[in-house]
């Protein structure tokens, strides 16, 4: 019967950690739905294709992939192919389907073999980002009025490049500077020359009073690179000239948070344009849109630093082998994809455009000038080629039962989404707004839609594909897909330590406790030793000390303890603060009355007889104690050890005061540095507690014989 109790306490003292490592594999919002177990995936299908061979290609929003034969869509032809992805999106190129998402990358899959190819990793696109040399100066049509080129070339051929010289542009390079877009080049002939160059920042280098911490860092370098130079040239015009056109910034790349991106199907974007294939999300951090190679597998980008407005992009759109156009939070931006440049955007609240910003729309290419875009129910025909919105649609109308899903345009015939069927207008009807449609009741909301020959396909949300003969709409076909996976989310663990570098957390932890214990038992050994051998009067007064000092609220020692080491950070080379030795020193003294007054006990239960013997051997005392005393003692000075080794593994005020920056921080402050931004994400909070709970219980585990057995060996009688 004991023994069936003791498994109990022990199990219910364990629930509450195993109880924190399922919910670390948990979803956020099924955290705070009280879900006990994950739900499954959404499976709305995103993307429908014919092809060759007569075959269909249906992909879901959380990569599921299947594959049907001979336009079939019952389950006996059906393969299925899971990524196990979060918000994916596709594309079909040179027979190969390509798919994109913020967890797993870009992926080719070989519809054929049915099987992924290739891949290009999250860390790919980091590594291109990194690299890409994004100093260039550039122009984009339509953006800039022409008094800044005038302004700016005035001010390059007067103002002097350092203060009280009459060096300047036109003396030091020998050219003076246009007034108009040509100045573009004129810059970038000067970035790309390293005589120019080099004779500009010489001049440069004199001038010490730098705002910008960047151009000092970088005039400190001893070897620069020519990347290093084009930097530091954009650096010190942009502070010497601030110009629209001289403005610059390094945009640095953000690690991915899976579950911001949004879960829908303009999350994420993927289109094929000629050779390349072009990647967006719809994410402000994500730092723009990427073009990947598919004969090379090289990765090149467009920045807001390049001319994009903003690099949250809801929709990419193919027009052309050379032409994408994106629709972002703050317009629409025509791209050549080819010299991957911004050729012209249109901003929202400009040419006509509604101001949209953040609004979830609905795209269509119509022509190669124009497109079609909904958002709610309100549609707009806007031609990018002129830059102007030509006509707001049915902007007060009640046309439309439900905010519109999808648009799909094709000869001249629009297809609208709704969210209980689909509406088929002649596009001359929809521009002059006769109310003149067809309504197609479907069971579900559309998320995409595809014309083949005379049927109408749709992929809908729940998994539902609808096959519809345009000519006898009654007749269609409804197909159900299986449900969405269910996975346990293991990319929280990921989204994790892509966020806040627990590395370095960790080996400052281990660093600063690791130290903290060695100290405490050197030191703490030889006081508990000498504790143990004196009277016992003077054994009580001076455990007594040691016990009243560990009474008293550490939080009363924090403010001397930071008025001492801010002192001595101002007054002296001795710096405490947000340093790893100055932490270990404050655990040290901090937990040292507690070990010595613990491994007194220790030695107190080590017999006198084994210790005089040893001094009759001819040990001296120092060898009698190292040799004799300290292995007799080992168990407990290991659980001593643990045990001070856990206080200052969960320690967290004195830590926090004392380290207020990632560098020296330990896992409780790295975690609590954190907490601000991952506060609504109780998967993330989750994940960081088994994280720093983990190393405490490996350690636990391996040392737990010789704990036992030291915390028992405390209580044996001298």
């Amino acid at each position: 019967m004991v023994k069936y109790f003791a498994w109990a306490f022990a199990l219910l003292n364990l629930f509450p950690l195993l109880w924190m490592v399922w919910s670390s594999l948990l979803g956020s919002s099924e955290i705070q739905q009280g879900k006990i177990f994950p739900e499954p995936y959404p499976n709305d299908v995103v993307f429908l294709e014919k092809i060759a061979g007569g075959k269909w290609l249906a992909g879901t929003l959380h990569g599921q992939i299947y594959r049907f034969e001979n336009g079939n869509f019952d389950e006996k032809t059906r393969r299925t192919l899971d990524l196990f992805a979060v918000s994916v999106n596709y594309t079909m190129a040179d027979s190969n389907l390509y798919a994109f998402s913020p967890d797993e990358g870009l992926l080719q899959i070989d519809p054929n073999q049915f099987k992924v190819e290739n891949r290009w990793g999250m860390n790919a696109f980091e590594e291109s980002y990194s690299q890409s040399d994004f100093t260039k100066f550039l122009y984009v049509k339509n953006q800039m009025p022409a008094s800044e080129f005038q302004r700016l070339g005035a001010l390059l051929d007067s103002i002097p490049l350092i203060e009280n010289s009459s060096k300047t542009f036109a003396n030091v390079l020998q050219i003076s500077f246009a007034r108009d877009s040509s100045i573009i080049f004129q810059l970038n002939k000067i970035l790309n020359s390293e005589e120019k160059l080099a004779s500009v920042l010489s001049v440069w280098k004199q001038k010490s009073d730098w705002v910008n911490p960047a151009i000092r860092r970088l005039f400190k370098k001893k070897k620069r690179t020519p990347l290093d130079n084009r930097r530091l040239f954009r650096w010190c015009l942009a502070e010497l000239a601030p110009t629209p056109l001289t403005f610059y910034r390094q945009i640095l790349w953000t690690p991915i948070w899976v579950d911001r991106v949004p879960a829908s199907d303009h999350g994420v974007s993927i289109v094929n344009a000629g050779d390349y294939l072009c990647v967006a999300m719809w994410w402000e951090q994500f730092p723009g849109i990427a073009f990947v190679n598919r004969k090379t597998g090289k990765i090149a980008w467009i920045n807001s630093q390049a001319g994009l407005p903003s690099s949250s992009v809801q929709r990419l759109l193919r027009v052309s082998n050379e032409e994408i156009l994106a629709a972002h939070d703050q317009g629409f931006s025509l791209i050549d994809v080819k010299t991957q440049r911004v050729k012209a955007n249109y901003l929202f609240g400009e040419g006509g455009l509604p101001y949209y910003n953040g609004r979830d729309l609905r795209l269509s290419i119509v022509s190669r000038s124009a497109m079609l875009f909904a958002c709610g129910r309100q549609i707009v025909f806007f031609d990018f080629r002129a830059g102007r919105a030509i006509k707001r649609l049915y902007a007060d109308s009640d046309l439309f039962q439900s905010d519109i899903s999808a648009v799909k345009s094709v000869n001249g015939r629009i297809f609208f989404g709704l969210s209980n069927g689909i509406v088929e207008m002649n596009l001359w009807d929809l521009l002059s707004e006769v109310r003149e449609q067809k309504t197609i009741e479907t069971e579900g909301t559309a998320t995409s839609l595809v014309f083949q020959d005379v049927n109408l396909f749709a992929g809908m949300q729940g998994g539902r594909i609808a096959k519809i003969p345009l000519k006898n709409p009654q007749k269609k076909e409804m197909h159900q897909l299986p449900e969405g996976g269910v996975y346990l989310h293991w990319r929280n663990y990921e989204d994790l330590l892509r966020m806040i570098p627990f590395g370095t957390f960790f080996v400052n932890s281990l660093l600063i406790c690791g130290s903290t214990v060695l100290i405490c038992l050197f030191l703490g050994a030889f006081a508990g030793y000498g504790l143990s051998r004196v009277s016992r009067r003077m054994r009580v007064w001076v455990s007594a000390g040691l016990v009243w000092s560990q009474m008293i609220p550490n939080i009363l020692l924090l403010i001397p303890a930071f008025l001492i080491a801010s002192y001595l950070q101002v007054h002296s080379s001795i710096h405490i603060l947000n340093t790893r030795w100055g932490l270990t020193l404050l655990y040290s003294a901090v937990f040292l009355p507690t070990t010595a007054w613990i491994l007194q006990n220790f030695f107190r239960a080590v017999p006198r007889e084994i210790e005089e013997a040893a001094m009759i051997d001819g040990c001296s005392p120092i060898s009698t104690f190292f040799r004799i005393i300290v292995p007799t003692a080992l168990p407990g000075i290991l659980a001593t050890g643990i045990y001070i080794f856990i206080l200052a593994w969960d320690e967290l005020m004195f830590a926090w005061v004392f380290s207020m920056d990632s560098a020296s921080a330990t896992i409780p402050v790295g975690m609590r540095l954190f907490f601000g931004q991952i506060g609504s994400r109780y998967d993330l909070m989750m994940a960081a507690a088994t994280l720093s709970t983990l190393p405490v219980i490996v350690l636990f585990l391996i040392v737990q014989r010789k704990l036992l057995s030291g915390f028992t060996g405390s209580y044996r009688k001298n």
